[in-house]
């Protein structure tokens, strides 16, 4: 008999400590303190800044987490302190800092830090950061104040802005509910200035220190010290019909949204085509019908073979995505690897075929960079692959095809992938990145000219970083940025967090959405890799099938491609997301709890009918595991579904027949 896991590894996928919170109320005035940052500023409920941090960032925009010690916490009714200090020991240098907070119910927050290096320190960026929620700004007036004195009426844009929509700031205003605007004005040696962060997934607008005009990474030089401060203020107070809240979490379900399920992908990279292989038996019972294969000039002919035999075996499109070098002239660029792909007796469908220089980061154009045109890389593709579909956009993050991507006329079919593990890794923040999908999915449409829109093999940790030179090694197994083997990908957390990107994408009527790899790092299958993964390891988990909880999401998504799509809300979209489309025999209703706690869910508009109730959370997480196929046939009991409880990270499955 399996031994159960520590139910950390089975919500979290990793031991390691989440951090302590503490909720710190003055008045009306209410954050959360973390780790030395504030999150969540309200007024009588109502969020008006999302965070509010010191941070301080590495050469290759690696964050670092400061030692925190000396802190003193102090609640007077009326108001509140934080004071402590941060020490951050690191190659490319030391820095210290001492941080105050204060709240008060009449003064609003400020947070000020005083920093000191005594020798050079190498950084990308140091200083505070502020977040803006994006529910319920996205869109809005907001007023810019800089810092000669002159100020601008404004919005916070709707569609997403490849660059800074807001530059030289000293203060932010908005409305953050009728009658009620809160205030935001930064001190230090330089402006601030302000970014899209749904470009990375991220649910906020970021206003950072230090402009990007500015040289980057930069050297703080040795003996000096940074001053820099926050206030938060408010004027009004929030209309009466706009306060209070309601218990538990009600989900409500409408009439048919005219969408279909999208098709179900995943992909295989360029080294694991024959591992991948290998796993056909559980991948058969995926039935994804999307196979998106890495090329690579340097694979392994095997690997690249082991492609057609598996698109052949699932009966799905086989998309290959191409890396122009853009080196040599590119009709030979495509010639060559279109001849590799034939030698190999791959067949594709359809390609993607991306610019080597947009694989990173970059503010510029194409033109600015003297990268070769969409328009003369689509060409020389459409020559080297006749007759077949051709996509465009990115193999990276949305970020990149919003700052350079091909007009409509080019391209079949738009396409990219997200990470939610660029910025914030908490597991707040990177369930939070689902909240910014819709803010994406209208922004492609803007671009997409109409044409079908797929998103490529995407998951909670990174696929590629177009940020540094590569995808940071988790060798601890932890909680961090840039990484790919992000621990959640194998918990219960990741199963909800794929549920609800789902859920987003189906309600955006995306045409394909592609859910991380057969194997590897992003894997739906187990199998032994150089990194840690505890539990699974120690269980010889390979020789058995065993599988990762989002194995039944994928698989089950798979199954529902071209249902007709119900429309549901969700009282509290941050806490349970839902999805519900129509099935052979009736109506299917999914929910997956976000958070690491129970949450109480009623359910109405739910046709009449017997209810079949399934779950997947922490008392049948071995089985789900260990023996895919005997958890797939349960459907589960019946039950009511008027009322019940969703586990921590849970999904629950309500089946009815009408």
């Amino acid at each position: 008999m399996v031994a159960s896991p520590s139910r950390a590894i089975k919500l979290f996928g990793t031991e390691e400590p989440r951090p302590e919170t503490r909720t710190l109320r003055a008045g009306a005035l209410s954050v959360e303190y973390e780790a030395g940052k504030v999150r969540y500023v309200s007024i009588d409920g109502h969020e008006a800044i999302r965070g509010i941090a010191f941070v301080v960032r590495g050469p290759g925009w690696e964050t670092f987490h400061p030692e925190i010690s000396n802190l003193q916490i102090e609640e007077r009714g009326d108001a509140f302190s934080v004071s402590y200090d941060g020490e951050i020991n690191e190659a490319v240098g030391s820095i210290f800092f001492h941080a105050k907070i204060e709240g008060s119910g009449k003064g609003g927050l400020t947070f000020s830090v005083v920093a000191r290096v005594a020798e050079d320190f190498n950084t990308g960026r140091t200083g505070f950061v502020i977040l803006h929620p994006v529910e319920g700004v996205a869109g809005q007036p907001c007023t810019i104040l800089h810092v000669d004195g002159s100020s601008d009426e404004t919005v916070f844009p709707e569609h997403i802005m490849p660059l800074q929509p807001f530059f030289d700031i000293r203060a932010m205003s908005h409305e953050v509910t009728p009658g009620l605007r809160a205030t935001c004005r930064m001190e230090g040696e330089h402006a601030w200035e302000c970014e899209d962060q749904r470009n990375w997934t991220d649910a906020s607008y970021k206003t950072y220190y230090r402009p990007l005009s500015l040289p980057f990474p930069y050297t703080i030089e040795g003996d000096s010290e940074i001053v820099q401060s926050v206030a938060v203020t408010f004027d009004g107070a929030p209309s009466a019909s706009s306060v209070g809240a309601t218990d538990g979490v009600n989900i409500s379900l409408g009439d048919a949204s005219g969408t279909e399920m999208p098709r179900i992908g995943i992909g295989v990279p360029a080294h694991l085509g024959r591992a991948s292989v290998a796993a056909l038996d559980l991948l058969r019972n995926v039935g994804p019908q999307l196979l998106i294969c890495e090329y690579s000039e340097n694979q392994a002919k095997e690997d690249l073979a082991a492609c057609q035999e598996l698109a052949e075996a699932l009966n799905a499109e086989l998309m290959v995505e191409i890396v122009a070098p853009c080196e040599r002239a590119l009709d030979m660029e495509m010639k060559d690897a279109a001849d590799a792909i034939a030698a190999a007796g791959v067949k594709p469908d359809s390609v993607i075929v991306a610019q080597s220089r947009l694989m990173d980061f970059t503010l510029e154009t194409l033109e600015a960079m003297g990268v070769p045109s969409f328009e003369e890389t689509h060409a020389a593709a459409r020559k080297a692959f006749p007759g077949i579909a051709l996509g465009g956009g990115v193999l990276t993050n949305f970020t990149e095809m919003n700052r350079n991507h091909p007009t409509p006329d080019l391209f079949d079919f738009i396409s990219h992938l997200t990470s939610a593990v660029v910025h914030e890794v908490d597991d707040r923040s990177v369930m939070e990145t689902l909240q910014s999908l819709p803010s994406i999915i209208g922004s492609v449409r803007a671009m997409a000219g109409g044409k079908p829109y797929r998103v490529g093999p995407s998951a909670i940790g990174m696929r590629y970083n177009p940020y540094g030179p590569s995808t940071h090694d988790n060798k601890n197994n932890a909680r961090m940025a840039f990484n790919q083997q992000d621990p959640r990908h194998r918990a219960l957390s990741g199963a909800a967090f794929t549920l609800g990107y789902v859920a987003r994408m189906a309600a955006g009527g995306v045409e394909a959405v592609s859910l991380g790899t057969a194997v590897g790092e992003l894997g739906l299958a187990y199998r032994k890799m150089d990194h840690a993964q505890p539990w699974y390891d120690e269980a010889k988990a390979e020789e058995e099938g065993w599988v990762f909880p989002l194995y039944h999401i994928v698989a089950a998504m798979s199954g529902a491609t071209g249902a007709e799509v119900i429309n549901v809300e969700s009282s509290a979209p941050d806490k349970v997301l839902a999805l519900s489309y129509k099935s052979a025999t009736g109506q299917l209703l999914w929910l997956a709890n976000l958070t690491p706690e129970p949450e109480r869910v009623s359910v109405s508009g739910l046709p009449a009918g017997e209810a079949l109730i399934g779950r997947l959370d922490e008392e049948n997480f071995v089985t789900a595991v260990t023996r895919p196929a005997d958890f797939a046939a349960d459907s589960g009991p019946s039950g009511d579904t008027a009322a019940f409880e969703l586990g921590p990270y849970a999904v629950v499955r309500i089946e009815l027949a009408t």
